[in-house]
């Protein structure tokens, strides 16, 4: 009985080791035949690793070489998910002080990790990227402190087994590759004119948001390299072991027409018209009105260029060349050129501004004064609808239409900002009666700042309208001048003469009984117009929402700067004589300080005091 027993003990024992070596044969083919090509795949795709080498961002300056926009040395940490294992709320718990992310975010990140390579063809999870631009000295800060970590283990008492898991832990749990972090050396000053940067999805650099980083990202973000290589079981790269390799090539840097100081001031000139005028928003263009340089051109609200996503993304635009508004009085400028340039007329021409109320269309045109005759120079000068609505219907609709065109309105100026806006004209068929006398005082037209700032300094430039230039040069990383951009006349949009009579016209605005005295320099002559234009919607005009602006230039005798400022829904006072002008005048006394530009006034006369206007209607 106990031989019979024994014998089928043994005959059990046999037939399992069968089976099993026979199960054993069986996984080998599967592993070795059948699923060769599929398995050989993964592993190779496993060893080896081809990764994009990004390439230095170039730099860019301002037009005295001030650095406006730099790149450093930083890492992009990664964390090895494959030694998470099932210790994801202690490792949460050890990192998340040195990573500085909160525990809970970093236990989900490390499950959903998990997770992902659970559901995946590869059993192996890929490394977490847990934090970027983390600065040199901060990463050798965190590696470390992760040495010193215990992870939860009792370190008199390890085994061998948990004595190599802390030592993974510490040394290979988390891994740092190379990045770059943008820096805007004077912050908020210049965000909306440079933009922001943010990493490109597959490591190979930064890549330009808006402003200038996002217009000239081809020349800036240089060329990306490769490097083939296999990597070890952590995920990093065996530089030993490299296949291929090619270096990035470094972008361009870039050099712009903008003054850094002036655009602070500028900027710091805005905030505070703002503030004191309750205003939604300010802005203002500062251009040489002799190359069309563009100086400064800065904007309130605006935003940490270093944070973007810590303010609200339309505080992102760049009001000055992206917002179209109607431009209100400062657009009878192009209704006085046609009418100096081709219908014979001079600023002396008597204009009946029928007491402030004028009727055309059915539909009724007032003045903010009862103006009875008036010269052309007075009914620029005093700002009056009437006056240029009866010049634009001498006119007719075609030359109104060929001279706004002309001068550059409705179209794209060419600077190098991919969001520059076109503004509107009406068309030429669809200027009627009302829509033409309209636009003779800006009223349903839109136009940019920057479209004003061209047009004031075709009057500067005796009736030669020049293209506006933002950047000054493309330089190599090395320095050599790739591009150097030079000054361009578009066309001649009036004679000589029309213009000078503009300028005159420009300048009785600043003087006294103009809209403009507030805007009047002691040391400086001034030519400018000011306008105060009621915003509208699609359902009409709004009460109470006005866009002031003021255009001109300095000195009027020999023009050199061209100003352009705005106030967006002002709130205490709205007339732009009132609100707008005063900001001109300090920053075109601060332009004339910044740039060592001579007085052409020889007796030093102060400007009329705010109380004194106080009763003047300002427009």
């Amino acid at each position: 009985m106990a031989k019979a027993t024994f014998h089928c003990r043994f005959a059990a024992i046999i037939t399992m080791v069968i089976l099993a070596f026979a199960w054993l044969g069986y996984r080998l083919f599967c592993i070795q035949v059948i699923r060769h090509t599929e398995l050989a795949g993964k592993a190779r795709a496993f060893d080896n690793t081809t990764s994009v080498l990004a390439a230095w961002r170039g730099i860019i300056y301002d037009r005295n070489g001030l650095v406006l926009a730099i790149s450093y040395p930083a890492k992009t940490v990664y964390l090895n998910a494959a030694l998470l294992k099932n210790d994801v709320e202690q490792i949460a718990r050890t990192c998340s002080p040195i990573l500085r992310v909160p525990q809970q975010e970093l236990a989900d990140a490390f499950r959903a990790q998990l997770h992902k390579a659970e559901i995946g063809t590869n059993t192996m999870p890929p490394p977490l990227l847990v934090r970027r631009n983390v600065s040199v000295g901060e990463w050798s800060a965190m590696a470390g402190a992760l040495t010193l970590e215990n992870f939860g283990f009792d370190k008199p008492n390890l085994s061998p087994a948990q004595r190599a898991r802390l030592y993974q832990l510490r040394h290979k749990l988390l891994f740092a590759e190379d990045s770059q972090i943008r820096y805007y050396p004077y912050g908020e000053a210049l965000c909306h004119l440079l933009g922001f940067t943010l990493p490109q999805r597959d490591g190979s650099g930064l890549v330009g948001q808006c402003g200038i980083e996002r217009s000239l990202n081809l020349y800036l973000a240089g060329i990306p390299g490769l490097c083939a290589s296999e990597r070890d079981a952590t995920g990093r790269e065996l530089p030993d072991r490299r296949t291929e390799f090619r270096a990035p090539t470094n972008g361009d840097n870039v050099v712009l027409t903008v003054d850094v100081r002036l655009q602070q001031i500028v900027a710091q000139y805005l905030q505070t018209a703002c503030q004191q005028s309750h205003a939604r928003g300010a802005s203002a263009i500062v251009m040489n009105s002799v190359t069309g340089e563009i100086l400064a051109a800065a904007a309130v609200p605006n935003f940490d260029p270093q944070n973007p996503g810590a303010f609200p993304p339309e505080t992102w635009r760049n009001p000055p060349f992206m917002d179209n508004q109607e431009p209100g009085s400062t657009f009878k400028l192009v209704t006085l050129a046609a009418a100096l340039d081709q219908k014979g007329l001079t600023l002396d021409t008597g204009v009946y501004c029928e007491h402030g109320k004028y009727v055309v269309d059915h539909v009724s045109i007032s003045d903010h004064a009862a103006f009875d005759l008036l010269t052309l120079r007075d009914c620029f000068a005093k700002s009056s609808n009437i006056g240029f609505a009866k010049t634009a219907l001498a006119l007719g609709p075609r030359l109104f239409h060929d001279y706004a065109t002309n001068f550059g309105f409705g179209r794209r100026t060419g600077i190098p900002l991919v969001a520059e806006a076109a503004g509107y004209i009406v068309p030429l068929r669809e200027l009627s009666t009302m829509n033409l006398t309209r636009a003779a005082f800006g009223q349903g037209i839109s136009v940019t700042q920057l479209q004003m700032a061209a047009a004031m300094g075709s009057i500067a430039n005796a009736g030669k309208l020049i293209r506006p230039m933002l950047i000054s040069r493309i330089e190599s990383p090395q320095g050599r001048v790739l591009q150097r951009f030079q000054p361009c006349v578009v066309r001649t949009v009036m004679s000589r003469a029309a213009a000078q009579a503009g300028n005159e016209a420009l300048q009785a605005v600043a003087a006294p009984g103009g809209t403009g005295t507030l805007a009047a320099m002691a040391d400086f002559t001034v030519a400018i117009k000011t306008g105060t234009a009621q915003k509208s919607d699609k359902h009409g005009y709004l009460k109470g929402k006005y866009y002031s602006s003021v255009a001109g230039f300095f000195p009027a005798t020999s023009p050199r700067v061209v100003i352009v400022v705005a106030l967006d829904e002002p709130d205490n006072g709205y007339y732009a004589g009132q609100v707008v002008a005063p900001v001109f005048r300090s920053i075109a006394e601060q332009a004339a300080v910044r740039l060592n530009i001579p007085p052409d006034k020889t007796l030093r006369v102060q400007p009329a005091p705010i109380q004194a206007l106080a009763r003047v209607a300002q427009r």
